[in-house]
């Protein structure tokens, strides 16, 4: 089985030892380093892996700006942001800065470790359930939602409409009655926090979503 090259680059130094750890006992992944967060675009732009863990800094500059820059430098990276907060983070901009996931700090190391695993190797989007603020960051509510994946059938559906099928076409393409296929684009728009089709299409484009067979 490939061995996926991990980046591990988050602080405090004791926290970060722990998830290259988790990271390591995992069986998946070959750990390339750990490295402080400050420290995350040269250190993959020099060892060059397959998946940067990256816990944002509480203060700094914009996290899309940054995701942006490290696609830049390295196209075929799948870039995870570890969050404190997630409330405060704009999904859209996100995605279409091209994150693969969004995980919050309260998992267990190895539960990090199982997440970006499954974002790997099924092609999943793992990000936190969106609230309003969410989509513009104008309004903040309580609460700290659990992560949640997309399932691999709303992935066919987000792929297919991601090349701009009409959901009578995604319906025939995967054998389902339009009704369901309006289901899970409902789905789909809640999870991703879009607002309409163009949304979704948008945020498929920059997911690099395979085309079904």
């Amino acid at each position: 089985m490939r061995m996926f090259k991990v980046l591990v680059a988050c602080d405090p130094v004791q926290w970060r030892e722990t998830l290259v750890a988790a990271f390591s006992e995992n069986g998946f992944f070959d750990v390339v380093g750990g490295v402080a967060s400050g420290e995350m675009l040269e250190a993959t732009t020099a060892l060059r892996p397959d998946v940067v863990a990256w816990k944002l800094e509480e203060e700094g500059d914009d996290p899309a700006a940054q995701v942006v820059e490290l696609c830049g430098r390295c196209p075929s990276v799948l870039p995870v942001l570890l969050v404190e907060d997630p409330r405060r983070l704009n999904f859209l901009g996100l995605l279409r800065a091209g994150v693969r996931g969004c995980l919050p700090l309260r998992l267990l190391p190895r539960q990090v470790a199982q997440a970006v695993e499954h974002i790997v190797q099924a092609g999943l989007v793992c990000l936190p359930r969106p609230g309003p603020e969410s989509l513009d960051g104008e309004r903040s509510e309580g609460g700290c939602f659990p992560p949640y994946q997309l399932t691999r059938r709303e992935y066919e559906v987000l792929s297919l409409l991601g090349q701009n099928c009409s959901n009578q076409e995604i319906a025939s393409n995967l054998c389902l009655a339009e009704s369901t296929v309006k289901t899970h684009l409902h789905n789909i728009f809640r999870k991703l926090g879009a607002q309409n089709r163009t949304e979704a299409i948008l945020a498929a484009s920059r997911l690099r979503l395979p085309k079904p067979d």
